[in-house]
């Protein structure tokens, strides 16, 4: 039965490629494509199949089969192909990647190319949380932005050299052992959740550099690394050994962003503990701020809402709390 349903499901996804493909051809003018002396009278004004095979380089029986959504193989290299000579942008051209069983091409790196610019409406999002830590952090773990929340719970997190701000190497960093009471846990977490969502832009440079500077400093990650876990992203509960909070617990949420490729990562007290407080306290204190605002006040009421219902709250929640404060 098992076996039925897995086929079924294979059949409906090469339908579903089949589908996409012909809708992208039907809609890509021969002038557009850069067809020279298009071939006969056209009921249609998009490429014809025997046009898009001969620009892409495969046979038009090969390609007839792909549209039939008969049981053919696709490469990466001719997917490639495809994409380039429909013009899909880079949205489509994942969207057809995904469609043929095959891990989207990582955008390619330009030698010492800048992290992403962080849009200002999340800036404002980080100030507005605060307490709570926060950090936006890219597809390789690169903390982009961060609240006053966040270097009060990594203490020793602004003490990395610009660089090296890096939520994994932050966790390989012999402070954060003491930080986490259950180390070797949230580093096995860490790790896997790297490696699940890096999968397809491993060979890349910037990651390359990552992997080796990890390998070379810390044997535990050495270990971990080999193991080849992986993990989804999900919401969790981390303890911490805090220098000046002592212990405390908080759980964790992530939010994947629209305009840029990253996440933003909230901790959150859990109800009625009083570390809310606490980290507010410890917050105004490094940044000497004592002035309140309408907009402070509001989100003083929010975080205590969200801190009091923080062992329940899930990432669609939280985006509600948050929306509902900026509207």
């Amino acid at each position: 039965m098992e076996a039925t349903l897995d086929v079924d499901n294979q059949d409906r996804q090469r339908r579903a490629l089949a589908d996409f493909l012909r809708s992208r051809r039907e809609r890509l003018s021969p002038q557009a494509a850069g067809v020279q002396t298009p071939l006969g009278r056209r009921r249609t004004s998009g490429l014809r199949r025997e046009e898009l095979a001969a620009l892409a380089g495969v046979s038009l029986t090969w390609y007839t089969w792909l549209e039939q959504a008969r049981r053919i193989k696709v490469s990466r290299q001719v997917l490639t192909s495809l994409a380039g000579v429909l013009q899909l942008d880079p949205v489509e051209a994942e969207y057809l990647f995904r469609l043929a069983g095959e891990l989207p091409e990582a955008a390619e790196e330009e030698p010492g190319c800048d992290r992403p610019e962080v849009p200002a409406a999340y800036l404002g999002l980080l100030r507005l949380l605060d307490p709570l830590p926060a950090v936006i952090a890219d597809h390789r773990f690169d903390a982009l932005a961060w609240n006053g929340g966040f270097p009060v719970l990594f203490p020793h997190f602004e003490e990395l050299p610009e660089d090296e701000r890096n939520l994994l190497l932050l966790t390989f960093d012999e402070r954060s052992r003491d930080l986490y009471p259950q180390w070797e846990e949230h580093a096995l977490h860490t790790v896997a959740l790297f490696r699940a969502q890096a999968a397809d832009r491993l060979t890349q440079p910037s990651y390359v550099r990552l992997l080796e500077q990890l390998g070379r400093r810390s044997e535990s990650f050495r270990d971990l690394w080999q193991r080849m876990d992986l993990e989804a992203p999900a919401p969790a509960q981390r303890s911490f050994d805090h220098p000046l909070l002592g212990r405390i617990d908080l759980d964790y949420v992530k939010l994947r962003l629209s305009d840029i490729d990253a996440t933003l990562v909230i901790h959150l007290p859990l109800a009625g503990d009083g570390v809310l407080d606490q980290l507010r306290d410890l917050v105004n204190e490094r940044s000497g701020a004592g002035v309140s605002s309408p907009a402070m006040t509001a989100m003083t009421a929010m975080t205590a809402t969200i801190a009091t219902s923080a062992s329940a709250v899930t990432a669609a929640a939280l985006a509600a709390s948050v929306g509902a404060l900026l509207r």
